[in-house]
């Protein structure tokens, strides 16, 4: 897309009772090392945009009457839509079953959004992420579930963002709207990064539980097996932190596994801990054949990583 300011595309968004037409998103991954364009949006692009998003939201109810609302307000499963009435405003109340569909203006930045991710212009996908989020967020539980998939790509934004607690919020409004299994595992796996990379111990630790009792060793990640590990490790249950991180080495394929360096990282820190040098510096040859890096910013780790370097400089 080479412009951005696309005027009055508006989309036809039917409500959550017409759960029959609705779809799920194709989700696509976003670099898990962001190094992308720093440069947000410039003033002219950023007033442009935003302006657009302020258009007043259509509403069409069941009787065919319109409604336009300039500000949403939810209540349970009622809508407060105000309205523009000479100097004033005009509140008016419906059930989400009084409605047919809603008409939200700026439907072509969605794609935008996702056309700069791909293009790795992280912080203007960014912006334009949290103005959409902003316009939709009291509309996602009357929104089709495919609302709620699309938003998790600012979920993963965040994560690479300084900001990663929003994404922990964000996630937990999404989550009960999201039907898609795919989408579903894509958003634990977000909300469970989050904590983690927020050292939010607690939290994390019966997410990581969840996410290792449903989920294979060898599939395209192993986060939940990596957190686990490493909370076995920072509670000295070497044997299973050992024996978790081992999991998904084991099954692994040449197929670059996400958090495999980690898993890889926590077993050998916990070999070393067990007293099992040989076998510690084993795994470290076998992650150096793979170009795996460890993860250098899992501070709890960097003594075992000194400790196994130590060992092959007295090897």
């Amino acid at each position: 897309m080479s412009g951005i300011f696309i005027k009055n595309n508006a989309v036809k968004v039917h409500t959550n009772k017409h759960r029959q037409a609705c779809y799920p998103a194709v989700l696509i991954s976003i670099c898990a090392a962001v190094t992308g364009n720093a440069t947000g949006l410039n003033l002219e692009e950023h007033n442009a945009i935003y302006q657009e998003l302020q258009t007043p939201i259509l509403l069409t109810l069941e009787n065919s009457q319109v409604i336009t609302g300039h500000s949403i307000r939810v209540f349970g499963e009622q809508l407060q839509v105000g309205t523009s009435q000479g100097a004033g405003e005009a509140i008016y109340t419906f059930h989400i079953d009084e409605i047919d569909h809603f008409e939200i203006p700026g439907e072509s930045y969605k794609a935008l959004a996702v056309e700069w991710m791909q293009d790795n212009e992280i912080e203007k996908a960014t912006q334009l992420m949290y103005m959409l989020y902003e316009q939709r967020v009291h509309l996602i539980p009357f929104l089709p579930p495919s609302e709620s998939h699309f938003f998790i790509y600012y979920v993963d934004l965040l994560l690479q963002s300084a900001k990663p607690a929003r994404a922990i919020a964000i996630s937990n409004l999404l989550k009960p709207q999201i039907q898609n299994t795919a989408a579903i595992h894509k958003l634990e796996d977000a909300l469970l990064e989050s904590y983690h990379k927020l050292e939010l111990h607690r939290q994390a630790r019966p997410l990581a539980e969840a996410w290792v009792a449903e989920r294979n060793p060898y599939g395209s990640s192993a986060l939940g097996y990596y957190v686990l590990s490493s909370a076995k490790l920072a509670d000295k249950h070497y044997d299973e932190a050992l024996e978790l991180a081992l999991l998904p080495i084991v099954f692994s394929s040449s197929m670059s596994t996400d958090k495999l360096a980690g898993c890889y990282a926590v077993a050998i820190s916990a070999a070393l801990k067990l007293r099992k040098k040989e076998y510690a510096l084993l795994l470290y040859q076998e992650m150096q054949q793979r170009d795996l890096m460890w993860p250098r910013q899992n501070q709890a780790l960097a003594p075992f990583h000194q400790k196994i370097l130590k060992v092959i400089h007295d090897t």
